[in-house]
């Protein structure tokens, strides 16, 4: 990933906050012939040296079936984003851009057939995103489970690399970027509350560093 000094991250707390936040994630790997993509929602667990990811997908998708031990796969991970429009600078002599936070993880896949190992996985990926108390529980769904887990293939992916991008704006002086976070946090959307939130945290960081 293209990602010049001034964006990168590698605090490997707020690498975890975007994974837990934005789980819905991306696998991408290679077979022969072309790339093979994924959308999933994954969990991220301790260990190793930047944590193991868990997921699983439907049997009769091709892409795990090209994995092998030799097979490495990027797992990304989509944070919050936004348009920031010149106007929003004091200084309007140059072009819109695009304010954004992702997170791109890497790791060769270890694939889950056996039924209790996928059934333990397929309980805590659940248990992690119901809300309880008033959640849904897994084991209403007991009378199907056996065929469901049939239908599946579960995998671990441990991270042996990792890298992060926050692009906020680092390239501007810091009164063009209180103009864009005072536009942004006015804002209805999410995502462009949350990109002003780390905005400001990055200026109350180098204010600090500063000093």
């Amino acid at each position: 990933m293209y990602t010049p000094r001034s964006y990168r991250n590698d605090d490997p707390v707020a690498l975890r906050h975007v994974m837990e936040t934005y789980p819905f994630a991306i696998v991408v790997s290679q077979d022969a012939s072309q790339p093979l993509v994924t959308h999933l929602p994954l969990m991220w667990a301790p260990g190793g040296e930047h944590g193991v990811l868990l997921g699983h997908m439907a049997r009769a998708n091709p892409q795990w079936k090209t994995w092998d031990a030799t097979t490495r796969v990027l797992v990304i991970f989509n944070g919050p984003h936004s348009y920031i429009s010149p106007a929003w600078y004091e200084q309007q002599v140059t072009v819109p851009t695009w304010n954004y936070v992702t997170v791109h993880a890497y790791g060769v896949p270890r694939l889950v057939h056996e039924t209790g190992e996928l059934r333990r996985l397929v309980t805590e990926l659940t248990r992690r995103y119901e809300s309880p108390p008033d959640g849904w529980a897994i084991e209403r769904a007991e009378p199907i489970m056996e065929t469901e887990l049939k239908a599946i293939v579960g995998f671990e992916i441990p991270i042996d690399r990792i890298e992060g991008k926050f692009k906020l704006n680092q390239n501007r002086s810091e009164a063009d970027q209180r103009g864009v976070v005072r536009a942004l946090e006015g804002s209805t959307g999410r995502d462009q509350r949350e990109i002003a939130e780390l905005m400001r945290q990055n200026l109350s960081q180098a204010r600090e560093s500063s000093r």
